[in-house]
Parts: structure tokens; C-alpha cells; sequence
């Protein structure tokens, strides 16, 4: 799954290829819904702490390996139901980018 797609899924709960904003307010269990701060940090810090590299990876800090994404929009201003619709600009791994579109 496109880890962007996943953000949205875990936010809205729905199908990230029909879902609106309007069918937020009827899903089934919304306390099951996770802010987008908190889905970044399952893709990040969190995933960086299941594999026991959080001292390497999983957060912006001095020292570590420098692995994110430039998106082409800010996701915090975007409805839960197009964050996966953003699109990876650049990729950098330990600081060197692989991936430029």
C-alpha cells in the first residue's frame, strides 16, 4: 500500500478511492480514528522502534540517518479524505537523495 494511501485509511477509516469528508461523520466507531500526527509517527518514530533502530531512524535530529520524503503538499492542511492523493517530490535515504520527480 502506498504509505501515503495508509495515512488516509488510518485517519478516515474508509475507502480511500470513494470515501468524502461528508461519510466521516457516520463511520462506525470513529475513537478508532487516528490523527494524522499520530499515523505519521506509526510510519516513523514507531516503525523505527519495532525494528530497535530509534537511536538511527524515525525522527529529524542531529546524528541520525536523515530518511524522509518532500511532498508536494502540506498534509495537515488537507481534509483526512486527500491525504492520500499528495504526491513524493523527493526521496532521501541516510541524506542522498534517490528520487527526484
Amino acid at each position: 500500500m502506498y504509505p501515503l494511501t495508509g495515512l488516509e485509511v488510518g485517519m478516515t477509516r474508509l475507502d480511500p478511492d470513494t470515501a468524502t469528508e461528508a461519510e466521516l461523520a457516520g463511520i462506525p466507531q470513529p475513537e478508532e480514528r487516528a490523527s494524522l500526527e499520530e499515523m505519521i509517527a506509526s510510519y516513523t518514530i514507531n516503525g523505527a522502534y519495532m525494528i530497535f533502530d530509534e537511536r538511527d531512524r524515525g525522527s529529524i535530529e542531529p546524528g541520525k540517518k536523515a530518511d524522509l520524503v518532500v511532498l508536494d503538499r502540506n498534509l495537515f492542511e488537507l481534509p483526512a479524505t486527500s491525504v492520500g492523493e499528495a504526491r513524493v517530490l523527493q526521496t532521501y535515504f541516510e541524506g542522498e537523495q534517490v528520487f527526484g520527480d
